[in-house]
Order: C-alpha cells, then sequence, then structure tokens
C-alpha cells in the first residue's frame, strides 16, 4: 500500500468510527440501526486490518482482512432486508451465508494468497451479492413510505457508485491502476450511511455530498498544477482533498446536527401553544399532510372512529385488530407516512408525517407528547 493509500485508509476508518458513534443510541432499539451500526463496525474493521496489513505485512493480518471481506455482503444484505421489512430470497441468503463461511475457511487454512483464482472467486462473490442486494432494494421499494423509499433510493445509489471502486482494490482484475477506490468506496458508504441517521435521506442529498467532495479534489487538483506539482503529487493531493471533505461532512453533520435533524420536543418547546404553532415547530411536522374528511370517506366509519382512539399511528402499534390494523397500513401507505398524528378525535384528523428509517421508536415517543399538546391547544 502506498503513503496515499494508507492516508485514504486512515480517514475512511476514521469516517466509519465517526458515523458509528452517530447511530449507537438509535441502535439500541433494534432494527434497521442496528444492522447499520454492523456494517460500520464491520466497514470500520476492515480498514484496520488494512493499515495494519501494510504497516506490519503478515499472513494472520491479510487473512484478518479477508474474513471481513467475506462477511460484509452478508451484513449488507441483512441491512436491505430491514430497510424495506422483506425477507431476500433464500438462496441469496444462503449464497451469502455460504460464501462467508467458505472464503473464512480459506483465508484462515491458507491465507487465500496461495492462488489468484481464490481472489477472483472472492470478487465474483461479493458482486454477485451486491447485484442481488440492489435487485432486492429495487424489487420492493414501491412497498414502503416515503421517507423509507427515499432511503433505499440513497443506499442503491451507494452501491451504484461504491462498487466500480471496490473493484479497484482486486490486483488480479486490474494489474495496472496507479490508484485503488477501496477506501473512497467505504467513505462513499458511510456518507449515505449517515445521511440514513437522520430525517434528510434522499439520493439527491448524497449526489450532492460526493459532487462537493469531488470539486474540492478538482480546485486542489488544479492549485497542485498551477504550482508545477508532478502529475502523482496531483492525483494524491485531489485524492486527500475529497477524502477529507467527506470526513469533514461525518463530523459537522453528527457533531452539530441541524434544524432539520433536530429532535421534535426542543422544537416544539420553542413555540407558541397554538394547534398552528406546535405543528409549524419542527420541519417534520411542517410537511405533514393532513388527513381528515373525504381522506377518510372510503375507510368504514367503526375503522376511523378505532384509529381516532390512537394518539399515534404506526406500522409497529398494534391494536389487537387484524382489520382495524389492515386500515392503518392501507392510509400510512396511500400517505407515504411513518405515522398518523391525531389533532382531534371528534371529528377524526389525523396529519399524515414521514420519519426516518432509524428513530421509529423515539419519533413514536415523541409524538405521543405532541398529541398530547395538540388535545389541549386552543
Amino acid at each position: 500500500m502506498t503513503a496515499i493509500g494508507a492516508l485514504l485508509t486512515a480517514i475512511a476508518l476514521v469516517a466509519a468510527l465517526v458515523a458509528r458513534g452517530g447511530v449507537t443510541v438509535a441502535a439500541r432499539s433494534g432494527g434497521v440501526p442496528l444492522h447499520l451500526k454492523r456494517v460500520l463496525t464491520l466497514i470500520a474493521v476492515l480498514m484496520a486490518f488494512r493499515l495494519a496489513a501494510a504497516a506490519l505485512p503478515s499472513a494472520l493480518l491479510v487473512a484478518g482482512t479477508l474474513v471481513v471481506a467475506a462477511w460484509l455482503p452478508l451484513a449488507t444484505l441483512r441491512l436491505a432486508e430491514e430497510l424495506v421489512r422483506r425477507h431476500a430470497p433464500r438462496a441469496v441468503k444462503l449464497l451469502a451465508l455460504g460464501g462467508a463461511g467458505v472464503f473464512s475457511v480459506l483465508a484462515v487454512t491458507f491465507g487465500l494468497v496461495w492462488a489468484e483464482a481464490a481472489i477472483l472467486a472472492l470478487a465474483v462473490f461479493q458482486g454477485v451479492v451486491v447485484l442481488a442486494v440492489l435487485a432486492h432494494l429495487l424489487r420492493h421499494r414501491a412497498e414502503v413510505f416515503m421517507a423509507e423509499r427515499l432511503s433505499v433510493d440513497m443506499l442503491a445509489l451507494a452501491f451504484v457508485l461504491a462498487v466500480p471502486l471496490v473493484a479497484t482494490d482486486f490486483r488480479e482484475l486490474f494489474a495496472d491502476l496507479p490508484f485503488r477506490g477501496g477506501a473512497f468506496a467505504a467513505l462513499v458508504f458511510v456518507l449515505a450511511c449517515s445521511r440514513l441517521a437522520g430525517d434528510a435521506s434522499s439520493p439527491l442529498r448524497l449526489v450532492g455530498d460526493v459532487a462537493l467532495a469531488v470539486g474540492a479534489a478538482v480546485l486542489m487538483a488544479v492549485a497542485a498544477v498551477l504550482v508545477g506539482a508532478p502529475a502523482p503529487v496531483t492525483v494524491a493531493v485531489a485524492a486527500i482533498a475529497a477524502g477529507a471533505t467527506i470526513l469533514a461532512l461525518l463530523f459537522e453533520r453528527f457533531a452539530f446536527p441541524s434544524r432539520e435533524n433536530e429532535g421534535l420536543l426542543l422544537a416544539v418547546a420553542r413555540a407558541g401553544s397554538e394547534e398552528g404553532a406546535i405543528l409549524s415547530a419542527h420541519p417534520l411536522l411542517a410537511s405533514a399532510v393532513p388527513v381528515a374528511g373525504s381522506d377518510l370517506a372510503d375507510i368504514p366509519v367503526d375503522l376511523v372512529v378505532g384509529l381516532a382512539r390512537q394518539r399515534v399511528v404506526s406500522r409497529s402499534s398494534g391494536s389487537g385488530s387484524q382489520t382495524l390494523d389492515g386500515a392503518a397500513r392501507e392510509l400510512l401507505t396511500r400517505f407515504g407516512a411513518s405515522h398518523l398524528l391525531r389533532l382531534s378525535q371528534e371529528p377524526p384528523r389525523f396529519v399524515a408525517v414521514s420519519g426516518g428509517v432509524l428513530e421509529e421508536e423515539r419519533l413514536t415517543s415523541e409524538l405521543m407528547i405532541v398529541a398530547r399538546l395538540l388535545e389541549r391547544a386552543p
């Protein structure tokens, strides 16, 4: 590994640790946050092994690197399953699990460096599983609510951007490349994960983040050319600028969250006590869609009354009645929402709220408090 490769790998390691720290609290509730934390942990461990193997070459460190690389596709598949709340085909699961086990055994027993064929097989295995994950995400994207759909699309875009970069790490496939992109693949994926951690998940925002990093790289490359730097130095400066920009974005995102990612309660606490003031206090509430009157006309009256008995309705808040829960899922799907927040019980009025994918449990609790405040609003 070259010096520039080691520096970029170190940047990717720090980025993964920063993002992992940012989702740790949410991961306690399980679900998407937990699987996201596991993926980020594996990325951090992989980068750490790569750095250690470069500094102190040994068969053990190489084996550790390859074991982690073999299990990362399975962890990513589990994350995709949680995002769309659908199991992947059994054949895909068996492939991911079986491949992880087989390549781990090869890595530990033979170091996986004894045959070029084994390295190529690992590359093919990773590529096939990633393609299967992409297919699973896209197949079921229409079956989840809007915030989840944007997150699915963004993660799919991250795969599309990262896979070609990962492929360059396999020297057996690309022997003459002057630059390896594995660290950048990790950075792009971690950047997408940081978007999952808030309410700002969207492919366009990820494209904006990547464009900002590319812009920084271009500016530094132009500056290097103007001062007469040789081509290798120019490439190195540009690469470091891109990596440092992504790392800065991650630090800013988790250390200084924007108002859009601010908790509901703090925003509502600063607002007035009127219904309008409460509903405009936070972007999540301000963008909520009213649900009342004609919006509920095709739902049987007894089910509407049953829904209106609940302050907050979500996919996970089972009422004990399959019919009532089915009506709740129908409304949530229709409005692309994660929650229905009750404004009044008589007449039944709600707003459809579309929250992020990592904070459903916290958001439900906060919306319960907001609903209580709305009941007392003048």
